[in-house]
């Protein structure tokens, strides 16, 4: 019972993932538009202009005022509803708004809300480097070569880097991760590493059998071909 009361009373800011664009540059900025796109987003929902309801819903302990709810309502009608969205917990919002980060935690949480953001309400799925920094770049769809990105997430578009990211996620962050014999990755933030590896490995099987029968197709195909020029 402690338990589900603890998970009920965890809040979100939702947000289109285009405002993490520049979050290595100045995260305070763009967490101040998430935290004003959420404080507009929830006095739209409810016909509301008053900024101190949703302040008090959240139970943050940051100062906003009208000009927070005229940036939000900016950001809200600029930014298309079919953006991707995702949500960053109050107290992960608060703790990166008031303390001291390094420039990696920052990356870390921004790969965080990445995954998250491409996971949406899927128990896992399959991505890639191109598409994970995309989104860490606050892009919607996936990028076709590195030039795309922006220089400060473009410095850690490499193997090590990646792989660093990935690992503190895993360790810190409670991904779940997996990517033999595949291009890409398998994610989750749901499924143990075992169910994981079970339906990627799945998947590898089917489409190897798929594989095969084409293949047998086509060698059928080819026989027929020669028979007819007997």
């Amino acid at each position: 019972m402690g338990k589900k009361t603890k998970e009920y009373n965890i809040k979100y800011f939702n947000f289109p993932i285009v405002l993490l664009e520049g979050f290595l540059i100045d995260h305070i900025s763009c967490l101040s538009n998430i935290l004003d796109y959420a404080i507009y987003a929830y006095c739209d929902k409810y016909t509301i202009d008053d900024v101190s309801k949703p302040i008090s819903f959240y139970h943050i302990k940051i100062i906003a005022d009208q000009s927070s709810y005229q940036n939000g309502k900016l950001l809200f009608e600029s930014i298309s509803d079919t953006f991707p969205k995702v949500g960053i917990k109050t107290e992960i919002f608060e703790d990166f708004f008031h303390n001291e980060k390094t420039e990696f935690q920052k990356v870390v949480l921004l790969a965080f809300l990445s995954i998250k953001s491409i996971l949406q309400n899927k128990t896992y799925c399959k991505i890639d480097n191109k598409f994970l920094f995309a989104r860490m770049d606050g892009k919607a769809k996936a990028i076709k070569d590195c030039t795309s990105l922006s220089k400060e997430v473009l410095k850690y578009y490499n193997e090590y880097q990646a792989k660093k990211i990935k690992m503190e996620l895993i360790l810190g962050w409670n991904l779940i991760h997996y990517s033999r014999y595949t291009r890409g990755f398998y994610v989750s933030f749901k499924l143990t590493l075992d169910e994981l590896i079970f339906q990627a490995e799945k998947k590898r099987r089917s489409r190897l059998e798929k594989n095969v029968v084409e293949e047998e197709k086509q060698s059928i195909k080819r026989a027929i071909e020669r028979l007819s020029k007997l």
